[in-house]
């Protein structure tokens, strides 16, 4: 593997891993980013939302890089389409945080106090399944040294098994989080509703893409 990569262009698996770890960091800003909204301390929120910014545009350069450097010849030990689908999908949690940002930065939104649990459950739930699948990702190494077979794919399929439920839970607290914002309507108003109810799915999309990129992993596994 080592001497295929240093024969046919470096190996395009740590910026993967690379890629991943600026998506998580993008996650990790968003309990703060959203407990900033409920507090209505927005200077934090702007503050928090740039370096959102910062680390999607980040992923975004990390991803044309491997674009740019991805080996076509036939020694890649996966296929090549299969590894950018993988990428992608990892864009899509970098972009689906500056997507929360934006939202969020549309009206200065007020969390009314039914709202807050369940919002605050919700975001521990769909950032968990992000972590979870970051981990994932930190194995790939050791997966495509393996062959993608024996104790490390079976290590990964569990992970990945583990992931799909809490990705089930996260599923849930976006239920409930979008049932408490409906109840609401009389009380802030339908904008709000409106806005509200685009954070919550936001924030369920960031649960299932990490769960499509981890279930994109394990059909690797099983061809």
């Amino acid at each position: 593997m080592k001497a295929l990569a240093a024969l046919f262009g470096r190996s395009p698996f740590k910026p993967v891993q690379e890629h991943m770890e600026k998506a998580r960091a993008c996650v990790e800003r968003i309990p703060a980013l959203i407990g900033a909204v409920a507090d209505g301390n927005m200077p934090e929120f702007d503050r928090l939302n740039r370096e959102i910014y910062d680390l999607e545009s980040e992923a975004d350069g990390v991803k044309n890089d491997i674009r740019g450097h991805l080996p076509k010849s036939i020694f890649l030990p996966i296929d090549r389409r299969d590894l950018l689908e993988i990428v992608e999908v990892i864009d899509s949690i970098a972009d689906t945080c500056q997507d929360l940002g934006s939202l969020l930065s549309l009206r200065r939104l007020s969390c009314h106090e039914d709202l807050k649990e369940p919002l605050n459950q919700l975001v521990s739930d769909a950032c968990r399944v992000c972590h979870e699948a970051a981990d994932i990702v930190q194995e790939f190494d050791e997966l495509v040294e393996s062959s993608f077979g024996g104790e490390e794919a079976e290590k990964v399929l569990a992970m990945i098994e583990n992931l799909n439920q809490d990705e089930t839970v996260a599923d849930s607290s976006e239920l409930a989080a979008m049932k408490i914002v409906v109840g609401l309507e009389n009380e802030i108003g339908a904008v709000e509703v409106l806005l509200w109810m685009r954070v919550t799915a936001k924030l369920g999309d960031l649960a299932n893409g990490a769960e499509r990129m981890a279930n994109r992993l394990r059909l690797l596994i099983a061809k």
